[in-house]
């Protein structure tokens, strides 16, 4: 499991603008912590922090409970998760599982509709967000298809298609799950605090002061 911390998908979406530092750097550190409690439920002992150069991730945040450092270097996106996948495919980890801490909670169905995929044979398993890009990738073997993908999938409406195309270059059928809207911009925010169940934590960061 391969947590990517704030600032892996950053495209200045205006939550800073709406939110003000303060609040969006505090649901930028719940949305992490969120997905850290979900990966170390599924895969405890075997979590690891994705570090970018750039991330907005504090020493704090690295230190985690349940979580392991692992160094992400390169160009690209595509470059670094390849390199970061690749050092814990040779250590002898998988199925692996790629996270991006955009979701306000995180369901057990997440990672069992993707291990399930992965059982049934598919190459590759996206978790895709509404307005583009991924908030899950799965995959158990060589992950060359990464670099293929391109820089542009990760925050492309055309996503599902270039994965698709990604997972017929690995040599097999690609397992989608649900979509899911992130909390990463203005309109997130507002579908957010339009939402009956929104919870407590949430709504105290989301709602103006």
């Amino acid at each position: 499991m391969l947590i990517l911390p704030a600032g892996s998908d950053d495209r200045g979406t205006g939550l800073t603008d709406l939110l003000g530092v303060e609040r969006s750097a505090a649901l930028t550190r719940l949305l992490l912590r969120r997905a850290v409690g979900w990966a170390v439920g599924v895969a405890a002992g075997r979590v690891f922090l994705g570090r970018r150069p750039g991330d907005a991730v504090t020493a704090r945040d690295r230190a985690l409970h349940g979580t392991s450092s692992l160094r992400l270097s390169g160009d690209s996106l595509a470059d670094q998760l390849a390199g970061g996948v690749g050092s814990l495919l040779r250590a002898g980890a998988g199925p692996l599982l790629i996270a991006w801490p955009v979701l306000a909670s995180w369901r057990p169905e997440h990672a069992r509709g993707a291990l399930d995929d992965l059982a049934d044979g598919c190459a590759l398993v996206v978790g895709p967000v509404f307005d583009g890009g991924f908030y899950l990738l799965a995959f158990d073997g060589p992950a060359s298809w990464l670099t293929a993908l391109g820089e542009q999938a990760w925050h492309s409406p055309e996503a599902i298609g270039l994965a698709i195309a990604a997972g017929h270059a690995a040599g097999g059928e690609l397992g989608l799950l649900r979509a899911e809207r992130a909390l990463r911009g203005p309109g997130d925010v507002r579908a957010a605090l339009a939402d009956p169940l929104l919870d407590a934590e949430l709504a105290v960061i989301l709602r103006p002061g």
